[in-house]
């Protein structure tokens, strides 16, 4: 693709996605035609973007200029990557999460915006309630969230945990190219909380859980099943293995004082996730009161619990 202007790129690129798209992504093609078309403009100027290095205001601007040669090939190597399925935030190595560009690979989960309603309610309760607390994010993939705890919550000390040595090596590289204080753990997550020391009790708990029922994991869209690591999909059966396995935990394992949880989840499992902690195991909370948080659109998104 060499000498195409700027605008014929562009058109190129959104036919070869569309194109794609339909065969790929059932979201897509359920989605009204005006829809489709938005879509697939946004992420051909997005890869267009990466591929120049031009700001989206330049390339508008010069819609008639050439594409430089170098970056048509780049450019044309990312659209067909994205065709196949690949995602965006990949093939561009990074994603947007809480303002701030995180580098992300497979073998580690793809920030959600979603996941940013979690964050911000922990960080206000952290820095309202106990600003010297030990946080610990669980399955912490690229990171963000232990990376944004601990540039928010300066006085508090931050440990990312994950089962995965890929997903820790970016969330590493995360938190040294932002600067953050965070200590990494190679483990399982229940299995640490359950033989951390007193003397390392934790007070907040933070996760962003795989939640999606077994069945339904081959079910999402090629590009979510096939490229995304299914273990921090897979929540089991109906989704709750790791809710069930922390509810029945307990909460002994928490330190003296204030002490919090936020855990995301998926859309209907509120009730059933805050129930696991208030009733099913209520008995291993005494103390704890427990709510839902929805998010921008009004779906259940998150639930915590506390204990003042």
């Amino acid at each position: 693709m060499t000498a195409w202007t700027i605008r014929e790129a562009e058109q190129w690129a959104a036919s070869r996605l569309h194109e794609g798209f339909m065969e790929t992504s059932r979201t897509f093609a359920a989605a009204p035609e005006e829809e489709r078309a938005d879509w697939v403009r946004h992420e051909a100027l997005l890869l267009l973007e990466y591929a120049t290095g031009w700001t989206r205001t330049k390339l508008l601007v010069s819609s008639g200029d050439t594409v430089p040669e170098n970056a048509a090939t780049v450019y044309q190597s990312y659209v067909e990557r994205r065709v196949r399925g690949e995602p965006l935030q990949y093939i561009v190595g990074e994603a947007w999460f809480y303002g701030r560009p995180f580098t992300v690979r497979p073998g580690c989960l793809i920030p959600r915006p979603e996941t940013e309603i979690l964050v911000e309610r922990a960080m206000d309760w952290v820095n309202d309630v106990r600003p010297d607390a030990r946080i610990v994010d669980v399955g912490t993939g690229s990171g963000c969230i232990a990376v944004t705890m601990a540039l928010a919550c300066p006085r508090a000390t931050v440990f990312a945990v994950d089962m995965s040595e890929d997903a820790l090596a970016v969330a590493k590289e995360n938190a040294q190219a932002h600067g953050a204080s965070v200590q990494f753990v190679h483990a399982d997550g229940l299995m640490w909380l359950r033989t951390t020391p007193e003397s390392h009790a934790i007070h907040v708990w933070l996760s962003n859980p795989p939640y999606i029922p077994s069945v339904d994991v081959d079910g999402l869209d090629e590009e979510v099943r096939h490229w995304e690591p299914r273990l921090a999909l897979d929540g089991g059966a109906d989704g709750l293995d790791f809710y069930r396995g922390l509810a029945e935990t307990g909460a002994d394992k928490f330190g003296d004082g204030p002490a919090a949880l936020f855990l995301e989840v998926g859309r209907g499992q509120a009730s059933d996730v805050r129930r696991l902690f208030a009733e099913v195991h209520g008995h291993r909370w005494q103390g704890w009161r427990f709510g839902i948080i929805p998010d921008l659109r009004g779906v259940e998104r998150v639930v915590w619990g506390e204990r003042r």
